[in-house]
C-alpha cells in the first residue's frame, strides 16, 4: 500500500492552492483541519451524470447536491437542498420546484431555473454537446421527462409523460446531481465525450461543501484531496481539507484506524466489527443496509450465451448454496433469494424459488441431468467481478470462487475476471459475459429502484440490467406498481412479481444481503451516515475545534 502522506501525527502541512469557492488562499492546514479517509474502493469517474459506481458516489456527493436530499436518519425521506419547496398536480405528471436564492457554484455561477434545466438536459441525453460517453440512469429515472422548464429565475417546471409518484425522490439522486452551466459551457467545446468526463472529474463545478481546489489534487482513482469550499450555502466546513486514500486490504485499513494514522475508514471487514467497536479510540457505526448481491445470468439470445436457454439458468440456481457465502461476512449478512433487499416495501416475506427448495444434493443432480439436457455439458463460461471490495461484495475472490466451485459440479466450466468499476460497468451495458457476480444499493426506499435498473428497462434492458433481460408483460407489471396509489397494491403487485419472474425466467440468482458500517475517529465529530447509507463530512469537526 502507499504511504499515506497525511496523519494526525502531522504538525502542519503546507499548502499553495486557492480555494474555488471564495478565491480564498489557504496558506496552511493545521492538523485539526485535515481528515484523511482510507477506504477499500477507488473513483475513477467523479462525474456524477456518468457512472454508476457507488465509490464514486461516495466522493462526488460531498462536492454535488441535487434539488432534494436524503434524510440523516432512515426511513429515507426527501428534505429540501437546491430546492427549498415543491408541488405535483392531482396525476403525479407535472413537478414544479422553488429554487433556494444565492446559492453559487464551484466556478462563481449561479444557481437559478435555467442552471438546472441545462443540467437536466444532459443528465438525460447522451447527444447533449456536453454529455460523457454514458449516462448509466438516464433512461431508467430520467427517460419520462418530456420538458423542464425555467419558468422563472426561481421557478423550475418538470412534465411527465405519465404517473410517477416517486418522482421527486429520483431528482435527489446522484445522477441528478446540478452541474454549473459554466461548466457545461466549457465541456461542449472538448470534441471526445470521454475526455468530457474527465475535465469534469478534475474541475468539479457542484454546489457542494467541498471542491477539488486544483486539478493535480486528483493525483490518481486512489488519491484525490479536496478543499472546504468556503462559499457553501450552507456554511463552510470546519474540516479545510479531506484526503481520500485507498487500500483494497481490510486488514490495513483496519491497522491505520486502530493507529490513529487515519481518521475514517469505510467497509471495514466483518471480521473486524467487534474489535472496532471495543477500540477507545474508535467509532463504529453500522446499519441494515437496502442492498443486494446477485449473479447475473445474460439472457440476451443474440449473444449466443447458453445462459439464454432458462431451463440452463435454473440449473445454475439450483448447485448456488449461500450458506458458505453468507459466512464470509462474519454474521453482518443474510442468505437471500429475490430481488428486494428485506427492508424494501414488496418483499416478499417466506417465499422461496422452487430452484432453491430441498437438499443440495437432490438440486445438484437434478441440475446435472438439466445441463445434459440443454447440451451445455462443459461448455466454458466467463463471469466477471469488481476488481475491489463493494459494500454488498466484501471479498469478490473468494465469493467468486466459491461459486466457481459450486457450478462446476453441474458439469460447466467457470473462468474468473476481476474488472475495475468503470470497466464492468460498460461490459454489463454491452452483455459480453454470460455471468457477472454484481449488487445493487437501493437509494430512495424505492421498489421500483431495484426492479426498474436491475430487470426492466425503456424498451429494452436498462444500462444497470447485467441480466440483458427484459420481458414486455413484465415490464408493464413494474409500470403498474410504480403508479398505483395503493400502498397494500403496490405490496401485493411487487411480491407477486417476485414469485412471477424468479419461477418463469430466472434472469438472476439473488446471494445476500449485506450490513454495511463506516468507522471514524472519536477525535472526529459531526460526521454521520445519511439514511441512504452516504457518509457526509460538511459538519465534521475535531472535538474542541
Amino acid at each position: 500500500m502507499k504511504t499515506l502522506g497525511i496523519t494526525l501525527g502531522l504538525t502542519a502541512l503546507l499548502l499553495a492552492v486557492t480555494a474555488c469557492g471564495g478565491g480564498k488562499e489557504i496558506e496552511k492546514a493545521k492538523v485539526e483541519e485535515v481528515l484523511t479517509l482510507l477506504r477499500g474502493d477507488e473513483s475513477a469517474i467523479l462525474d456524477p451524470h456518468a457512472t454508476n459506481s457507488g465509490g464514486d458516489a461516495n466522493l462526488f456527493q460531498q462536492m454535488y447536491e441535487g434539488l432534494v436530499r436524503p434524510s440523516e436518519k432512515p426511513p429515507v425521506l426527501w428534505e429540501p437542498c437546491l430546492a427549498e419547496k415543491w408541488s405535483a398536480d392531482a396525476e403525479f405528471k407535472v413537478y414544479t420546484f422553488q429554487l433556494r436564492k444565492g446559492v453559487k457554484f464551484h466556478d462563481g455561477a449561479e444557481l437559478d431555473a435555467a442552471a438546472v434545466k441545462r443540467s437536466f438536459d444532459r443528465c438525460r441525453n447522451i447527444a447533449d454537446p456536453a454529455a460523457p460517453p454514458n449516462l448509466p440512469y438516464a433512461s431508467d429515472y430520467f427517460g419520462d421527462i418530456v420538458t423542464v422548464e425555467a419558468k422563472d429565475a426561481s421557478t423550475v417546471v418538470f412534465k411527465l409523460t405519465d404517473t410517477n409518484p416517486k418522482f421527486v425522490a429520483n431528482t435527489g439522486l446522484f445522477s441528478a446531481s446540478i452541474v454549473s452551466p459554466k461548466a457545461l459551457e466549457a465541456m461542449a467545446k472538448i470534441p471526445e465525450a470521454k475526455d468530457r468526463e474527465a475535465w469534469l472529474t478534475r474541475h468539479p463545478a457542484g454546489t457542494g461543501p467541498y471542491t477539488i481546489a486544483d486539478p493535480s489534487d486528483y493525483k490518481d482513482a486512489s488519491t484525490i484531496t479536496m478543499t472546504a469550499f468556503e462559499g457553501y450555502w450552507g456554511g463552510a466546513p470546519a474540516i479545510k481539507r479531506v484526503v481520500f486514500k485507498q487500500s483494497k486490504e481490510a486488514k490495513q485499513r483496519r491497522e491505520q484506524i486502530l493507529a490513529g494514522e487515519v481518521q475514517v475508514i469505510d467497509s471495514p471487514a466483518p471480521d473486524d466489527w467487534a474489535e472496532l467497536r471495543a477500540a477507545e479510540n474508535v467509532e463504529l457505526y453500522s446499519w441494515k443496509a437496502e442492498n443486494l448481491c446477485y449473479l447475473a445470468l445474460n439472457c440476451d439470445q443474440k449473444k449466443g450465451f447458453i445462459t439464454a436457454n432458462p431451463e440452463v439458468r435454473k440449473a445454475i440456481a439450483m448447485a448456488v448454496d449461500r450458506d458458505p457465502l453468507v459466512a464470509l461476512y462474519a454474521g453482518t449478512a443474510v442468505d437471500h433469494h429475490v430481488l428486494l433487499p428485506p427492508v424494501t416495501l414488496g418483499f416478499p416475506q417466506g417465499y422461496m424459488p422452487s430452484t432453491d427448495k430441498g437438499p443440495l444434493a437432490d438440486r445438484i443432480a437434478k441440475a446435472k441431468e438439466m445441463i445434459t439436457k440443454a447440451g451445455a455439458e462443459g461448455t466454458v463460461l466467463r463471469l466477471l467481478m469488481p476488481a475491489v471490495p463493494r459494500p454488498y461484495l466484501g471479498k469478490p475472490p473468494e465469493i467468486g470462487d466459491l461459486l466457481r466451485l459450486q457450478i462446476e459440479k453441474i458439469g460447466l466450466k467457470i473462468e474468473l475476471e476481476r474488472q475495475p468499476m468503470a470497466e464492468l460497468g460498460v461490459s454489463m451495458r454491452d452483455g459480453v459475459a454470460p455471468l457477472v457476480l454484481i449488487g445493487w444499493m437501493g437509494e430512495t426506499g424505492e421498489p421500483d429502484d431495484f426492479w426498474r435498473p436491475l430487470l426492466s428497462g425503456s424498451n429494452g434492458p436498462s444500462n444497470n440490467n447485467a441480466a440483458r433481460f427484459f420481458n414486455a408483460g413484465v415490464a408493464e407489471k413494474i409500470d403498474a406498481a410504480l403508479q398505483d396509489r395503493d400502498i397494500s397494491k403496490r405490496r401485493q403487485m411487487y411480491e407477486a412479481l417476485e414469485k412471477s419472474v424468479h419461477e418463469e425466467f430466472r434472469p438472476i440468482v439473488p446471494l445476500l444481503s449485506a450490513m454495511q458500517a463506516v468507522a471514524w475517529s472519536k477525535k472526529v465529530e459531526g460526521l454521520y451516515v445519511d439514511s441512504t447509507g452516504t457518509y457526509r463530512l460538511h459538519k465534521a469537526r475535531y472535538k474542541g475545534n
